[in-house]
């Protein structure tokens, strides 16, 4: 069986590959596909947003934009995945 901490540890390290990969696991069979989920979970007009903003010559702004951006998608999978599957399976793997 395992701890809640187990679990917290195995949320953070799924949430971590997949904002650094853009899925889950980095390579073999992917389980959970960032663009899939954005897809089906985010208003279009974000990505529009973006590259509004990255076609800008204020590299600032898209920097802050970027970070905001990465925040607002990390609480989103951290609210989808706490109680999934995929982070269970992770967090017996990990205990192991």
């Amino acid at each position: 069986m395992t701890t809640e901490r187990e679990l917290e540890l195995a949320l953070e390290s799924v949430i971590e590959c997949i904002m650094d990969h853009g899925q889950y696991p980095a390579n073999g069979r992917v389980e959970f596909d960032l663009y899939d989920f954005l897809f089906d979970n985010r208003d279009p007009s974000y990505a529009l947003e973006m590259y509004v903003a990255a076609m800008s010559s204020d590299t600032l702004s898209f920097d802050i934009r970027v970070e905001r951006e990465r925040k607002l998608v990390e609480a989103v999978l951290f609210k989808h995945l706490t109680g999934s599957e995929l982070v269970a399976e992770r967090a017996a793997e990990d205990a192991e």
